[in-house]
């Protein structure tokens, strides 16, 4: 490993980890790609199912409402009028609706006519012709036990049920009948039918597409294909679970039995893959709506990921590896350069020119700092050889002036005499200045005690600041709070009030139906007319009907004035609230927002006044201490003046002395321009020009 070059060892340390997380990378967003794909789809089915289950639903609640309105309308009349008053009615309903194939009015024993058991006609579509038949009231059909009866018999009035569909051999169609009983107050007197045909239904669940794979298939409750890709296997009433041809009837029985209001998910085992399956009931009927997707589909976009990513992978490392070549190999290079530019140095020749550095990296800066080397220990070369001659030139000048400094001497002895005069004069006046630095200090004392109770004023001051500040920013917040609160009721009392437009919507639909319970009840009065004195009963009838739609127009209007004074009240009230509430916001917690503000301020200020005395104590305290020293120095200064005119004496002799030293500082030139012969001869080793 250590005779490796510097490029294979960088080759060996980078590349595994750039190969490690080049590994890892894969496989972290191969693993969030397939997770948010899977929930992405597994969203786009439960969006689907809940959606096309409640298309479904909204299919059936038209034909549920209509045999509702049938119901209602046989059960207000049926003792009034003849059975072939029903034809026109039920007959346009039959014309008009495409989906719709016929409809029957199926009566209790005796219920419509006291000699009759079975009454039960039947309206069905024939081409473009409505074809009404008796064929069905009898005892060999016996409506009484068919599920569409027994389902109405079990229903409260107002409501109705659909049966399971079934294939019609004869139409090559799959049907349902819905039925709502009929009631005579609370005396169930038989049912109306709608018979309907699937094929809208069906059309819509083939519609259904999620990408390639996904499909859609609807079941009855039992799990009876109400449509399913093979048609044949609804045309054979084939059942989800007992379906030998399908990879889903492992999940029939789950989802027969499981199958809820909220969409479930599920999954089913095929030689050929997993399949995940969405489903939930329609409302009200149980058929179940399943959404089937191959797991594969979902998946294929991960593996194409992942083989892009693994060849961008090995791309990067191709590349990695050719880039960090060069770099190392641009390294090398100019560690080379450095190497010879340091030998060349090591051996004394210094004429040589300095590294040529273009980098900017740590390199470069080695490079720089060798550079700098070379040029300072060039100078420092070249200024001891210079300096070594000018050594020896000096060394003779030291010798003359050392000559001069005697004669100098004589003039410093003479002058020492003048100085101890000076020394006597200044004792004198520095008992004066002593005198006058013990006033002083006494002033820097009082103004110290005058300033520590400034700053105890402060200090107080400070606290009550900070008191009415807590003061005011409570205030502050409970303004605010009410003011909110007050808004928060407001906007809630607003939400409310809506429900009076919604009164007067009401009111609007109560007084429509009154106008049309009041033309009834006119079309009533003209059929009673014509039927003669068959009719008189239906007219007193009619006659009720009409007193009853004109007390209603009545009260709606009444409800119309009631409802304009409430919304007038909370108008008023609506607009004092905001006026109030306006004043709190704009006025009252602004005010209190400045009186926070104030407080503030107040409390900074005394703070900065606390501070400033302080200040003004310390530096009391500091000139006081300072006078101190003063006087200390003063005092000193007295004593240094006796002490300097014993040392005068003392320097006299000193300057002998010193005398005797020049001497010897001759002696020593002499000695100093050998060492600068000597020094010559060193620095001629090194190279400079």
């Amino acid at each position: 490993m250590k005779k490796l070059s510097l490029r294979v060892k960088m080759l060996m340390c980078i590349l595994p980890v750039m190969a490690a997380a080049m590994i890892v990378l894969t496989y972290v967003a191969s693993s969030l790609l397939s997770t948010n794909l899977q929930a992405a789809n597994t969203d786009s089915m439960y969006q689907n199912v809940n959606a096309n289950a409640t298309a479904i639903d909204t299919k059936l609640e038209i034909v549920r409402t209509t045999t509702v309105n049938i119901a209602e309308m046989v059960s207000t009349s049926y003792r009034f009028v003849e059975m072939d008053n029903y034809r026109g009615t039920i007959t346009k309903i039959i014309s008009d609706n495409d989906s719709v194939l016929g409809s029957g009015i199926w009566f209790e024993p005796n219920a419509f006519d006291p000699a009759e058991k079975y009454m039960g006609p039947y309206w069905y579509k024939d081409g473009s012709e409505i074809v009404e038949t008796w064929d069905y009231s009898n005892a060999g059909y016996d409506y009484f036990n068919e599920e569409y009866y027994t389902n109405a018999k079990a229903l409260q009035k107002g409501q109705a049920s659909i049966t399971d569909p079934y294939y019609d051999e004869t139409s090559g169609l799959v049907m349902s009948s819905c039925s709502a009983p009929i009631y005579d107050g609370d005396k169930f007197v038989g049912c109306v039918t709608v018979d309907m045909k699937l094929e809208d239904v069906q059309n819509m669940v083939s519609n259904i597409k999620i990408g390639k794979t996904g499909k859609a298939i609807l079941l009855a409750s039992d799990g009876t294909y109400i449509y399913t890709e093979d048609l044949d296997k609804v045309s054979g009433s084939v059942k989800m679970q007992e379906d030998p041809n399908s990879a889903l009837a492992a999940m029939g029985t789950e989802i027969v039995q499981k199958a809820s209001d909220s969409p479930l998910m599920g999954a089913a085992f095929d030689p050929n893959g997993t399949i995940l399956l969405t489903y939930k009931n329609v409302p009200q009927v149980n058929w179940k709506m399943i959404i089937a997707m191959d797991l594969d589909e979902i998946e294929e976009p991960v593996d194409l990921a992942i083989r892009m990513l693994v060849v961008l992978a090995i791309a990067s490392l191709l590349i990695g590896a050719i880039i960090i070549w060069i770099f190392v190999l641009s390294i090398s290079k100019s560690i080379n350069s450095v190497k010879t530019f340091a030998g060349l140095l090591a051996n004394g020749d210094f004429t040589v020119d300095k590294i040529v550095n273009k980098r900017g990296d740590e390199l470069g800066q080695m490079s720089e700092s060798l550079n700098n080397m070379f040029e300072s220990n060039r100078d420092v070369i070249s200024r001891i050889s210079d300096g070594s001659e000018q050594v020896s030139e000096t060394s003779s000048g030291l010798a003359s002036m050392a000559n001069e400094l005697s004669d100098q001497f004589g003039s410093i002895r003479e002058n020492i005499s003048g100085v101890n005069d000076a020394m006597m004069a200044s004792g004198a006046a520095t008992e004066e200045v002593n005198a006058s630095v013990e006033e002083v200090n006494a002033s820097v004392q009082q103004l110290a005690s005058e300033t520590e109770a400034s700053s105890s004023e402060a200090a107080d001051i400070k606290e009550r600041a900070k008191e009415i500040e807590k003061k005011s920013h409570d205030a502050y917040e409970n303004a605010l709070s009410i003011a909110e609160q007050r808004q928060a009721d407001l906007e809630d009392a607003n939400e409310k009030a809506k429900v009076v437009d919604q009164i007067g919507s009401l009111a609007d639909t109560i007084a429509e139906i009154a106008d049309q319970i009041n033309l009834l009840s006119l079309n009533a009065s003209i059929e009673a007319a014509r039927a003669g004195d068959a009719g008189k009963g239906f007219a007193v009838v009619a006659s009720e009907i009409n007193k009853l739609a004109s007390g209603t127009s009545e009260a709606v209007e009444q409800i119309r004035d009631t409802i304009e004074g409430v919304q007038e009240a909370f108008g008023t009230l609506s607009g004092a609230s905001d006026e109030l509430l306006g004043f709190i916001k704009e006025t009252a917690i602004p005010d209190y927002d400045n009186f926070v503000n104030v407080a503030k301020q107040y409390g900074s200020d005394a703070d900065s006044f606390g501070v400033s005395s302080e200040k003004i104590a310390g530096m009391a305290e500091n000139i006081r201490s300072a006078m101190d020293e003063v006087s200390k120095a003063i005092q000193n200064i007295a004593e240094s003046t006796q002490d300097t005119a014993d040392l005068s004496s003392r320097v006299n002799d000193s300057v002998m002395a010193a005398s005797d030293v020049v001497t010897n500082v001759n002696d020593m030139t002499t000695k100093q321009e050998d060492i600068a012969n000597t020094l010559g001869e060193i620095v001629g080793k090194f190279k400079l020009k």
